[in-house]
């Protein structure tokens, strides 16, 4: 079956929407995150516990986390209550698998 332009060009934006996803969870403290946030909601305050990092440090990898949609966040009084992003996981996992 031949390839058509457009459906060349839909690959094209797939496999870079691959690759940005990879970068992003290829940071061994990212991806930690996201496994602390898979059973449950948590402030800043608590993900850095469980990590060998600085709060502003957790702060900066849950933006590049939210950024890019694996990760959510809600405002619960002072605190930001962070979840994962299930759904946005589930689509970035298929689409990883597609290539694979």
């Amino acid at each position: 079956m031949k390839l058509t332009c457009c459906d060349l060009a839909q690959k094209k934006i797939k496999l870079k929407t691959a690759v940005k996803f990879l970068k992003v969870i290829s940071d061994e403290n990212r991806l930690n995150i996201l496994r602390i946030l898979r059973d449950k909601e948590l402030s800043v305050s608590e993900i850095w516990q469980y990590l060998d990092l600085s709060q502003n440090l957790v702060s900066h990898h849950l933006k590049v986390l939210k950024d890019f949609g694996l990760v959510d966040s809600q405002k619960n009084g002072m605190k930001v209550i962070y979840s994962l992003n299930l759904s946005n996981a589930k689509r970035y996992k298929a689409l990883l698998i597609n290539f694979i």
